[in-house]
């Protein structure tokens, strides 16, 4: 679950797009079709098909990194489903009726009654759990349950540790504070380090790559973009050789290049 702190600064910058648009995929990949545009209070599930097996509910240009995560996820499994993108604050009623705290992302599987979950991270285990139970191979999230319990303490450490000090050193106005709030975001990296050596890699629990991964790498693409451009940092490649290293492998994914925004967009989000 997302950090109750953070999670309300960082959609702030993920949610002021202007219009709210459905469009159809297949197979996990986004249709090349311009999304219709809606108004934001109408009901952009109208005309959606019932037979979709899942409904992916979202916000435009892939601003935002909580539901990079589950589009990730829905790509590197092969899911067909839909996606609807949702704008507007506060956000429209008609998605307050399935999601009601209004955030983004949410599924909807119309085929299990209109089940719907969501929650980042809960949305990529339950896909996780669903593509196994339609009998289809998937690596994402193991069954050890030891791997299981190492994927979820990485994902706890990037919500309520790590993501907490890149932003907070990214919004620091006192130029005398940087070096320490640099520091404390070295020191909350150092935990993936460690980790890409105890694996091996090149992924953070060795071969596979998995929801670990994908859970913190949009983190990781906004720091790399936006730390630059305004603090000129750049992860130092003799402190962390590993992690400069899963950068590169995690964005050369087809899953990810699908579901990411360009640098200049990066910037023109955090600019606002």
């Amino acid at each position: 679950v997302e950090s109750a702190t953070m999670r309300p600064l960082l959609l702030l910058l993920c949610c002021l797009e202007v219009a709210t648009a459905f469009v159809s995929a297949n197979r996990g990949i986004v249709s090349s079709s311009s999304p219709t545009q809606l108004a934001g209070g109408y009901d952009a599930t109208v005309g959606a098909d019932p037979k979709t097996p899942i409904q992916f509910f979202t916000l435009p240009g892939n601003t935002c990194p909580y539901a990079q995560r589950t589009h990730i996820t829905l790509n590197e499994l092969g899911l067909p489903y839909d996606v609807t993108e949702v704008t507007g604050m506060p956000k429209p009623d008609w998605y307050l009726k399935i999601n009601p705290r209004g955030k983004v992302p949410a599924i909807r599987v119309p085929t299990a009654d209109y089940a719907v979950i969501y929650e980042s991270a809960i949305c990529n285990e339950f896909l996780c759990d669903y593509a196994t139970f339609m009998k289809q191979t998937q690596t994402l999230m193991p069954t050890d349950p030891f791997a299981r319990a190492r994927i979820r303490l990485l994902n706890d450490h990037c919500d309520n540790v790590f993501s907490k000090t890149q932003f907070t050193f990214l919004m620091n106005k006192d130029d005398s504070k940087d070096e320490e709030l640099c520091n404390e975001m070295e020191e909350a990296l150092q935990m993936y380090e460690n980790a890409l050596v105890e694996s091996k890699g090149p992924y953070l629990l060795g071969e596979d790559f998995t929801i670990a991964d994908l859970h913190l790498l949009p983190f990781i693409q906004r720091l790399v973009i936006t730390l630059k451009h305004w603090k000129t940092y750049e992860l130092p490649t003799e402190k962390f050789p590993k992690l400069v290293k899963w950068v590169q492998s995690c964005l050369e994914r087809d899953s990810v290049k699908e579901s990411s925004m360009s640098r200049e967009k990066t910037i023109e989000v955090y600019s606002r």
